[in-house]
């Protein structure tokens, strides 16, 4: 992959109260779930590669307040929930909603959606700017 451009490095932050699922943590990069809001949050689960239907990743979940709300960061940064992240690389949506380097590989006959997910500004810290580009690859 070759990035052209990189637009939107502003550190502001935007926070989302969210309807989540009992089995998503801190840290897991979410995506859009359904358009059912009765609580009138979003609701959302952990981003997954491999199903176009849940991508892309929207945000970052920062707290869980009960095993079904959480708070999920959608642009600024990110700290203290990644660890060992290295400035010189980009980081992905991994299987699970988890942040990877290296981007995800499809399996043979299938196809996994690429999606850069923020970059790194320090060891723990991962900037998210909104941006959103996917790659499909397919073997």
């Amino acid at each position: 992959m070759t990035l052209l451009a990189r637009f939107g490095r502003s550190s502001a932050q935007s926070d989302v109260l969210v309807a989540c699922l009992s089995t998503d943590s801190v840290g897991d990069i979410m995506c859009i779930r359904d358009v059912q809001t009765a609580t009138g949050r979003w609701r959302v689960t952990k981003a997954q590669p491999t199903d176009p239907g849940m991508m892309p990743g929207i945000g970052v979940l920062v707290e869980k307040q009960t095993p079904t709300t959480g708070v999920m960061r959608v642009l600024g940064d990110v700290e203290g929930i990644f660890s060992g992240l290295d400035v010189s690389l980009d980081y992905f949506v991994g299987d699970d909603g988890a942040l990877v380097n290296p981007a995800p590989v499809p399996g043979v006959g299938s196809g996994v959606l690429v999606q850069r997910f923020g970059f790194p500004v320090s060891s723990d810290v991962i900037r998210l700017t909104g941006e959103q580009w996917m790659v499909l690859r397919k073997l």
